[in-house]
């Protein structure tokens, strides 16, 4: 699937999630988002302020289920190189939860742009959130998420906020251009 570019082909490639007055489209979020679940062997988190909440999938676009799998896989992989292919299951989920690559911040969020009136792309379902507390918005100084990380993200045609005007490390999408 090609990475769209700008709002008019995110909205041909995924619809549109919004109403004229400015409401969640129900009929297209019952549609096109979904609890996509992550590949066998994964645990995920979700964070709150104060607490990690082990959860079976995140809420996006269905569209992007292969690709979101596909990306998981991949960073498993990664993980299993590094701790050594004879570790089992518990062994990788225990590297990756030590650096804090299982933890998200959430998906579909149907809301405006932070400090605009676009939709989010998390309105759309296509844009993910990585442990937010400890690669916070606007400090790109901060992010712990390592490089190789956001290059297989990249591979599967996801971009990351690190280099947008106000600083995003935590960000990944499915697009381009916005």
């Amino acid at each position: 699937m090609k990475t769209p570019n700008g709002y008019d082909e995110i909205k041909r490639m995924f619809g549109n999630p919004g109403l004229r007055d400015g409401t969640v489209n129900a009929i297209w979020e019952k549609e096109h988002i979904k609890k996509i679940t992550p590949p066998a062997g994964w645990q995920l988190y979700y964070q709150m302020d104060d607490a990690l909440v082990k959860v079976s999938g995140i809420r996006m676009h269905r569209f992007l289920e292969g690709s979101f799998q596909s990306v998981l896989r991949d960073v498993w992989q990664h993980a299993l190189n590094e701790v050594g292919r004879q570790s089992n299951d518990e062994t990788v989920r225990a590297w990756l939860h030590e650096r804090r690559l299982d933890i998200h911040g959430g998906g579909y969020n149907f809301r405006p742009k932070r400090g605009g009136v676009e939709p989010s792309l998390h309105s759309f379902g296509i844009a993910i959130d990585w442990d937010p507390i400890h690669n916070p918005r606007k400090n790109p100084l901060t992010c712990t998420l390592p490089q190789w990380w956001f290059d297989i993200w990249k591979e599967h045609g996801w971009h990351n906020g690190r280099k947008f005007h106000t600083p995003d490390p935590m960000h990944v999408q499915f697009a381009t251009g916005v």
